[in-house]
């Protein structure tokens, strides 16, 4: 995850769980926490650059990964971050369809739209 930061230029704060973030713009309104429901746009990406994801979508905080859960409460509304997370973090040994091997480390990139 480092080496793809390195490689990205991702200037990264390591958080106490290992998930490697970028505040790009913290945002000016309300940071959400795991019981909000949430409005995001993102990108999600595997190490290898290989995009697996992209879209707008409203779900409530607790039922996302684990990553996520850690990670979007750093911004308020109107913000983005960048995320490196580990698989243990994300969908771990079990991986996600065909589109995220087991063990995959991510990488998203995440605009924080709404908190309800």
């Amino acid at each position: 995850m480092i080496a793809y930061a390195k490689a990205n230029s991702i200037n990264y704060t390591e958080d106490p769980t290992g998930i490697l973030y970028e505040i790009t713009n913290p945002g000016t309104g309300t940071k959400p926490t795991v019981t909000n429901t949430i409005t995001v746009t993102y990108t999600g990406k595997l190490m290898n650059g290989q995009q697996f994801d992209a879209g707008t979508i409203t779900y409530g905080l607790s039922s996302l990964i684990k990553g996520w859960q850690i990670a979007v409460p750093k911004i308020g509304t109107g913000g983005s971050i960048k995320v490196l997370i580990p698989s243990s973090l994300g969908y771990g040994s079990q991986g996600a369809g065909s589109s995220i091997p087991a063990n995959s480390p991510l990488y998203f990139e995440i605009t924080l739209n709404a908190v309800r």
